[in-house]
C-alpha cells in the first residue's frame, strides 16, 4: 500500500518566502498553488508522505498524521534534532509540488511516534489543523490523495456545510441534527471512529431503544487501546441519519466512552476536547463516517463539501468482541465486548496477550491489520492464539454482529 506515494524528490532551490496574512505559516513565492500527494489509510486513518527540507537542502521522506482534530505540528524527537529545529530555524517541508514553511517555535517534538502504524511504516510526524486551516484541503479517500491549494484555487464539488472555526487552533465544527434535536460536533478525519458524550448517547437511547448495540469497544470504534474505561464501557450504538444541514449522513455507527478524567486539569475526554473547538461540542465524526466521501475543506471560507462514493458499512460493527489494549508493539485483552448483558466471547479475561489471529501474527501489526482479521459474517470464527500466565492457549472466538 506504500508502492503508490508519487513524492517530488527535486532538490529544494533558493526561495523567497513570505509570511501570508501575518501568520506563523508562510508560502514559497512563485511555487506551485497545490500539492498532491499519496495517502496510506489504515484503521480509518491517514498517512500521507512529506518531504522534510534538511538544513543542507537534502531531503527526508517520512509519513505523516493527518489529523484535524489535533491543533500542533508534531515531529519526533529524532527527527526534530535531524532538521535542526529551534526557535531561529523554520521546518519547512513539501507536500508534492507545494513547499511550506512553520515557525520552529510552533513546532512541538515528541519522544514517541503519533499513532504509528506497525513497524513496516514509521510516522515521524502530525500534520495538524492549525497548518491545514490556511487551505483548500482535499481528501480523495477512493483515490488515496491529499491535496492542499491556496484559497480560491480549486471549484469544489459535493454538497456544502457551512462550518465554525477556532482560529487558534483550527479545528471546525458543525451544527448536525439528531433524533430532531441540533447539537455541535467536530469533523476529525484523525479519529479512526464517531464518538459522543455517553449522556448524550443515554438520552437518545431513551427515545430509541433499537441504537443499542452492545458495550465494549470493537473493531476501529477501539481506536484509542488505552485499556481504560473509555473503550472498555462505552456504549456501541446505531444512528440511523445525521443531518449536516441538507447532507444526510445515514446509518452511523458510533461509540459514546465511558467516563475517563485523565485528561490536563483532570478534565473528561469531552470537556477536553471542547476547549480546542469553536464551541463546546456534543462528539466527532470520525474516519468510518468521512471514508464514504472525497471531502474539500475550503478553511477561509468556511465551508466543507461532501461529494459521496461509496455507500454506509452496516457491517462494520461484525467483530469478534474484544476490546483491545495497545502497548509497546503488542496487544492485551482489556474487556470481553457484551450484548444484550451477555459476553460474546468465550475463554478469554482481561489481561491476556493476544499473539495471533489466524495466520496474523499481532506484535507490531497495524492497527488496521487487526480490526480486519477480527471481522467478518456473523457466526464465523477466528481462532485467537492468547498467552495468560506465561502459558498460551487457543480459543474459537466467533464473529458477533453488534
Amino acid at each position: 500500500m506504500f508502492s503508490s506515494r508519487r513524492a517530488n524528490t527535486r532538490k529544494v532551490s533558493a526561495i523567497c518566502l513570505s509570511f501570508l496574512l501575518a501568520s506563523s505559516l508562510s508560502f514559497a513565492r512563485g511555487s506551485p498553488s497545490k500539492g498532491t500527494a499519496a495517502f496510506v489509510f489504515d484503521g480509518n486513518r491517514t498517512y500521507v508522505e512529506l518531504s522534510f527540507v534538511r538544513q543542507d537542502r537534502s531531503v527526508h521522506k517520512a509519513l505523516a498524521f493527518v489529523d484535524m482534530g489535533g491543533p500542533s505540528m508534531i515531529l519526533t524527537d529524532s527527527l526534530f534534532n535531524e532538521l535542526q529545529i529551534d526557535h531561529n530555524r523554520s521546518l519547512l517541508f513539501r507536500l508534492g509540488d507545494l513547499t511550506l514553511e512553520v515557525p520552529g517555535a510552533e513546532v512541538i517534538k515528541e519522544s514517541v511516534e503519533p499513532y504509528s502504524i506497525g513497524s513496516e511504516l514509521k510516522v515521524e510526524g502530525t500534520l495538524s489543523a492549525s497548518i491545514l486551516q490556511r487551505y483548500q484541503v482535499v481528501i480523495d479517500y477512493q483515490k488515496r490523495n491529499l491535496t492542499f491549494a491556496q484559497p480560491r484555487t480549486l471549484k469544489p464539488r459535493g454538497i456544502p456545510v457551512r462550518f465554525h472555526i477556532n482560529q487558534k487552533t483550527g479545528l471546525l465544527s458543525v451544527d448536525a441534527s439528531i433524533g430532531g434535536e441540533t447539537y455541535p460536533m467536530t469533523i476529525d478525519n484523525g479519529s479512526a471512529y464517531t464518538w459522543f458524550r455517553q449522556s448524550a448517547a443515554k438520552s437518545w437511547l431513551v427515545s430509541h431503544p433499537d441504537w443499542d448495540r452492545g458495550v465494549g469497544a470493537v473493531g476501529a470504534s477501539n481506536m484509542m487501546m488505552s485499556g481504560d474505561d473509555a473503550e472498555s464501557s462505552g456504549i456501541l450504538l446505531r444512528i440511523p441519519q445525521i443531518s449536516l444541514g441538507s447532507l444526510i449522513l445515514n446509518d452511523v455507527g458510533a461509540l459514546a466512552p465511558g467516563s475517563v478524567r485523565s485528561f490536563p486539569g483532570n478534565l473528561d475526554l469531552f470537556d477536553w476536547y471542547s476547549q480546542k473547538n469553536a464551541s463546546a461540542v456534543v462528539g466527532w465524526i470520525g474516519g468510518n463516517v468521512l471514508k464514504r466521501f472525497k471531502l474539500t475543506i475550503d478553511y477561509p471560507n468556511h465551508l466543507m463539501y461532501w461529494l459521496q462514493q461509496t455507500n454506509p458499512d452496516s457491517a462494520d460493527f461484525n467483530q469478534v468482541g474484544l476490546t483491545l489494549r495497545f502497548e509497546h508493539g503488542e496487544y492485551f485483552v482489556a474487556a470481553v465486548a457484551r450484548k444484550k448483558g451477555r459476553p460474546t466471547v468465550e475463554g478469554v479475561l482481561p489481561g491476556d496477550r493476544l499473539i495471533r489471529v489466524g495466520d496474523l501474527e499481532t506484535r507490531n501489526a497495524t492497527w488496521g491489520a487487526i480490526y480486519d482479521r477480527m471481522h467478518g459474517k456473523p457466526d464465523e470464527t477466528r481462532t485467537l492464539l492468547l498467552e495468560r500466565d506465561g502459558n498460551r492457549l487457543n480459543v474459537i472466538a466467533k464473529v458477533t454482529a453488534f
